[in-house]
């Protein structure tokens, strides 16, 4: 049978206190140590990693508003352009119009100077025909039936024109 004996009981009482003692001092105190070094480490890469996303998020966010910025830049740039085209077309147009008009008021001067030039032209050809048509008449009549044909066709050639 097994014998119990009160001595034994204690003494490996007393052992397994001098090696829960030893192991506590030798074994979990270094082993926990050495786990909340690395809970450390791990916080502190976990806060490094932390900060290092909150650091890309404001950099996102400020690439963000910068491309914001630079598309209502380049909507200014691009209206300021349409306006200055419109400006410069307007100007364009105007000033192809008054150049037109200017043209057309001189071909209009100068086909009144031509059309002048060819009336008188033409007064100086009717009147050459006059003084010579007289010429002849009063070569070929005499006294008042003369005067009398040639106040006819004056009148005559009056009336024609």
């Amino acid at each position: 049978m097994l014998n119990i004996d009160p001595m034994n009981i204690i003494i490996t009482v007393v052992n397994l206190l001098i090696l829960l003692v030893g192991l506590k001092l030798f074994l979990f105190k270094p082993v926990q140590e050495i786990i909340a070094e690395r809970q450390e480490e791990a916080d502190k890469g976990f806060n490094e990693a932390n900060k290092a996303k909150q650091e890309a998020e404001e950099l996102r966010d400020e690439y963000k508003k910068t491309v914001d910025n630079a598309n209502a830049e380049k909507k200014k740039v691009i209206e300021a352009a349409r306006k200055t085209a419109d400006k410069e077309y307007q100007k364009i147009i105007k000033d192809a119009k008054k150049e037109a008009r200017a043209i057309k008021e001189d071909a209009a001067k100068d086909a009144n100077v031509q059309k002048d030039r060819i009336l008188q032209k033409a007064k100086d050809q009717i009147a050459d025909l006059v003084v010579d048509a007289t010429n002849k008449i009063v070569a070929s009549q005499s006294g008042d039936e003369l005067n009398s044909d040639i106040y006819n066709k004056f009148l005559d050639k009056a009336g024609d024109e």
